[in-house]
């Protein structure tokens, strides 16, 4: 993402009448930095420039900014991820190292039943693929070659 995810990012919040404050700043900038990251990491990522900055405070903003529909939440394992993004797509979730990666929306169809489409007027859908990342096979596969436990 550019610079101009910024000013598009400021731009919505003030435009659903939201504020665009320090810290919304300061996690917006986080979340072009980090990859999907929790709210623990970006707190963890953030104390150095902002010590006295409470967990509470970047849960409850992050919180807010999805409400303005500027960051979007992905729920995985009993905790949330977050991103900014400006187009829909889909993810790969590694259950090794737990990456989350982006799948461009053209390369996953999704086919719904007519019965499916007439019950629940589904307006998109969200394909979070799971397994193990091309990276945690090589390793598993160079650790078994050497010996070494998995």
């Amino acid at each position: 993402m550019d610079g101009n995810i910024i000013d598009t990012v400021m731009a919505r919040i003030k435009e659903r009448g939201g504020r665009v404050t320090v810290q919304r700043l300061a996690i917006i900038n986080v979340l072009m930095r980090l990859d999907h990251p929790t709210a623990e990491e970006i707190y963890h990522f953030m104390q150095d420039d902002f010590p006295t900055l409470s967990f509470t405070t970047v849960y409850n903003t992050l919180k807010s900014l999805k409400e303005l529909g500027v960051v979007h939440e992905h729920y995985q394992d009993e905790r949330s991820r977050f991103e900014i993004t400006e187009k829909p797509h889909h993810h790969f979730h590694c259950m090794k190292c737990d990456k989350l990666v982006d799948i461009e929306p053209d390369k996953i169809s999704v086919d719904l039943d007519p019965d499916i489409k007439a019950a629940f007027s589904p307006l998109e859908s969200k394909v979070i693929l799971e397994g193990i990342c091309q990276s945690c096979r090589e390793h598993d596969r160079a650790s078994l070659e050497d010996g070494r436990p998995l």
